[in-house]
């Protein structure tokens, strides 16, 4: 069984908050990789990021090399065939040079390291808080045509499905102008995301109907690292929140993996 994992479930494993069972493939994605590299937590806590790298390195059974759109396109189309990005190419040898020091005996990260580090960590975190003060920006609107037009219990019960679709696709398409790429609505393998559009239409329903709630820049990665989990195989995260979310509904708990 594959079990797709949370950037915390690294930290866990290699921190021995949790052991990783027998009989489990554990995978890591590029996304995870990318958020261990580029948090501070490199600069400020370099030797736990080094306890989540090994953790990677000793209990990964596979790593997903590519980003999450491209994962989706590439199981969409023939047309997309990259098996590993630079970006994770350039990842892993930074892997290699944290793994190589010996924290215990002092050592440190080179200023290199640390400069570039701190830089990408702030350019992907005005990324995240740009698009989550977006959604922001226009929830006060959307939740009172909610609550003036239909009501947040009949919103809820709307099936936002094809509007789910309609809005991922425009993301992919998005992702592809820069290549000089495209894709075609009724190429997208759907039934291979069947566990995020359900995740990412009951999150737009709470995040649309629960009063005080925000969109939350980190919830960014943690959202999109579920466009990894395809039917067959299951998905592991400590994040409470998210959990609730994903076992609060019959289809989306089916893919939460459980020892018991």
């Amino acid at each position: 069984m594959k079990v797709i994992c949370d950037t915390n479930v690294w930290y866990e494993v290699g921190s021995g908050s949790y052991a990783p069972p027998h009989g489990v493939q554990l995978v890591s994605t590029e996304l995870s990789l990318y958020e261990l590299v580029c948090t501070e937590v490199a600069v400020y806590d370099p030797a736990l990021l080094q306890k989540a790298i090994m953790a990677i390195q000793n209990y990964s059974a596979e790593m997903i090399a590519i980003d999450p759109f491209y994962f989706l396109l590439k199981n969409s189309s023939p047309r997309f065939t990259e098996l590993e990005s630079e970006l994770s190419k350039n990842m892993m040898r930074t892997f290699r040079e944290m793994l190589s020091l010996d924290f215990s005996q002092g050592a440190k990260i080179s200023e290199e390291l640390k400069r570039k580090v701190i830089q990408e960590s702030r350019e992907r975190r005005e990324e995240k808080v740009g698009y989550s003060n977006y959604l922001n920006a226009i929830l006060p609107e959307k939740r009172k045509n909610i609550n003036q037009k239909i009501g947040v219990d009949q919103y809820r019960k709307i099936n936002q499905k094809e509007e789910t679709k309609r809005l991922i696709f425009q993301w992919t398409s998005n992702y592809l102008k820069p290549r000089n790429q495209s894709i075609e609505f009724g190429e997208i393998n759907w039934n291979s995301i069947e566990f995020f559009l359900k995740v990412t239409e009951n999150f737009h329903k709470k995040l649309d109907t629960t009063k005080n709630m925000k969109f939350d820049p980190n919830d960014v990665t943690d959202w999109l690292n579920m466009l990894y989990v395809e039917p067959g195989s299951k998905y592991l995260t400590f994040d409470q929140r998210w959990r609730r979310l994903i076992e609060g509904d019959p289809l989306t708990s089916s893919y939460v993996f459980s020892e018991r």
